[in-house]
């Protein structure tokens, strides 16, 4: 069983690819931020027709200020 993911979840704990409510609760950030970020290209997400999933890799370089 996954554990739910919080803003206190160990980063090397994540899954490959988040979701973006995964990410949002992960960033402690609010939807239409999220929204605003994928929409700016600032966070990188992979598309899979309707589903979006954001790489933990993406993630890291994020909050890293590579982003």
């Amino acid at each position: 069983m996954l554990e739910r993911i919080t803003g206190k979840t160990r980063f090397e704990n994540l899954p490959d690819f988040l979701s973006v409510e995964e990410a949002r609760a992960y960033l402690g950030l609010g939807r239409s931020t999220i929204d605003e970020l994928l929409r700016r290209k600032e966070l990188v997400c992979a598309r899979f027709g309707r589903v979006i999933r954001i790489p933990r890799a993406a993630l890291e370089r994020y909050v890293v200020g590579e982003g």
